[in-house]
């Protein structure tokens, strides 16, 4: 059994400000989603990203990405705080630990009394920078150790030396 992670989307988008630019919202929605997946596949976490629903648009609009990642959009009179407090009671048996991500005080209570955890965004950005250190040492630490095996290093000189006439480098 593994965790779920409910985000507020524009919760984390507009806490972190120099991170996630305002001015292009489907570009920070991008990162944001491009961040969450790459911590969630390294991690076994199920995420669920909700944003706020925009336009006319009066049913959720649900786009699975893959078996642990769903991106969300709210309808219009609906709040992604309460997409997220309706999910995290309704969920609360089907996983370990349901997490939510946000820094809205209200909501955070809310979800506390569903039995959810919360995660604030200052921590979630915390795990998502250590994540990558992490994956950054274990790749250079293997990498280290298999090494390319490049076909140009096995060549004679003379070999070599023509390749570069060829292709005009002396």
């Amino acid at each position: 059994m593994r965790d779920l992670y409910l985000v507020d989307g524009y919760n984390v988008i507009f806490w972190v400000p120099d991170v996630f630019g305002r001015d292009d919202l489907e570009s920070s929605r991008k990162k944001l989603i491009d961040l969450l997946q790459d911590y969630g596949a390294h991690n076994n976490i199920e995420m669920i990203v909700v944003f706020d629903g925009m336009g006319t648009s009066t049913k959720v609009k649900k786009e699975v990405l893959s078996d642990s990642f769903a991106i969300v959009f709210t309808p219009s009179r609906m709040t992604a705080d309460s997409y997220i407090e309706k999910e995290s009671y309704i969920r609360r048996n089907e996983y370990r630990s349901i997490y939510v991500v946000t820094s809205d005080g209200p909501e955070q209570r809310q979800v506390l009394g569903n039995g959810s955890y919360r995660v604030a965004v200052d921590d979630l950005m915390w795990s998502l920078k250590h994540d990558k250190k992490d994956q950054h040492t274990f790749i250079k630490k293997n990498n280290q150790t298999n090494r390319r095996s490049e076909i140009g290093h096995s060549l004679p000189p003379s070999v070599q030396e023509k390749l570069d006439k060829l292709r005009g480098k002396k």
